[in-house]
């Protein structure tokens, strides 16, 4: 049977829109693949641009703050043995202190999840976070201090500026000379800050208040100012040098420590009618002086208790 070459097949009009549906499909998913684009970006014209141009179009969207004005954003706090509550770590909020003019929109994050993304990463870049952590030694084991193994997954590290550690310090006082376990428990200490000081890119300013529950015999021990004082000596040998040396910019951010920059020690003998056997604050900051005027007029106290006013809107943060 012959074909008629002049006279091919016609499809039907239908046939032929799928076809060109298809190909079209086809080809748009080749250019996402070729231009590393994530699906469907070239279905939006501000995900087509370039990651640099669309940041600055995003900029004009955020609250315009200043940078001495910076939003204040909290973790939420959660002790250490919290260990069936992994969701409290992606829950941050607004410090009372942010009106209404500096906090993101709501409608923003309602775009879709790659902008939503980029609009928190943009915003908590402008803001300045505080992570809340608690360290804790027991009784039984004095030499190690643990943390909630969820705070190295927490989706907001890269943009913390302020770290606060709620320390509660076990010790069971020996007949033999106690400053080589002091120094023993400081280094401990230490480790486990700089485990979770070590993903953090941005630090300006780290905040220590330690609970002591020192016993001896079973009972409380009472620590003197002398007892602070000593600790002080020890902390300033074994950690001062190490939290500079953290608190020292990037160059990237074209500043350096001068000498606003230093550690700053508060130490409280605690009452025969507590539990505690003493309290002792430390701050280690980029400017020492506005950081001590800072916490005077901060409503965050040694035990964590501190207020936000509301939480963000969609308050899981999480890069896919």
């Amino acid at each position: 049977m012959a074909t008629n070459f002049k006279n091919p097949p016609v499809r039907p009009k239908s046939s032929l829109e799928d076809f060109s549906r298809e190909r079209q499909s086809l080809l748009m998913r080749e250019l996402e693949l070729l231009l590393d684009l994530k699906p469907r970006a070239l279905d939006s014209r501000l995900l087509a641009l370039p990651k640099g141009l669309r940041e600055k179009i995003i900029i004009y969207l955020l609250p315009d703050t200043e940078t001495g004005s910076r939003p204040e954003l909290h973790t939420c706090f959660w002790a250490a043995d919290m260990i069936d509550e992994p969701w409290r770590n992606e829950v941050f909020g607004y410090a009372p202190s942010v009106v209404k003019r500096d906090r993101l929109r709501p409608q923003l994050l309602l775009i879709n999840r790659q902008l939503r993304y980029e609009i928190l990463e943009l915003y908590f870049s402008r803001s300045r976070v505080t992570l809340h952590a608690e360290l804790r030694n027991t009784i039984e084991n004095n030499w190690q201090f643990d943390y909630s193994p969820y705070i190295l997954q927490f989706p907001m590290l890269k943009f913390v500026t302020h770290v606060r550690f709620y320390i509660e310090w076990n010790y069971t006082i020996t007949d033999s000379d106690p400053t080589t376990d002091q120094i023993r428990m400081i280094s401990d200490l230490m480790q486990a800050k700089d485990v979770i000081l070590a993903p953090l890119q941005r630090v300006e300013e780290i905040d220590l208040s330690i609970l002591f529950f020192w016993r001896r015999s079973r009972k409380i021990y009472h620590l003197s100012m002398q007892n602070l004082f000593e600790l002080e000596d020890i902390f300033k040998q074994q950690a001062e040098k190490r939290w500079l040396q953290i608190l020292r910019p990037s160059e990237s951010m074209n500043t350096s420590l001068d000498v606003a920059a230093g550690v700053g020690y508060k130490l409280v003998p605690e009452a025969k009618d507590r539990k505690q056997s003493g309290e002792m604050e430390i701050y280690a900051s980029r400017n020492l002086e506005e950081a001590m005027r800072n916490r005077r007029k901060s409503s965050v106290d040694y035990y964590g208790n501190y207020r936000i006013s509301d939480p963000l809107p969609q308050p899981a943060f999480r890069q896919h």
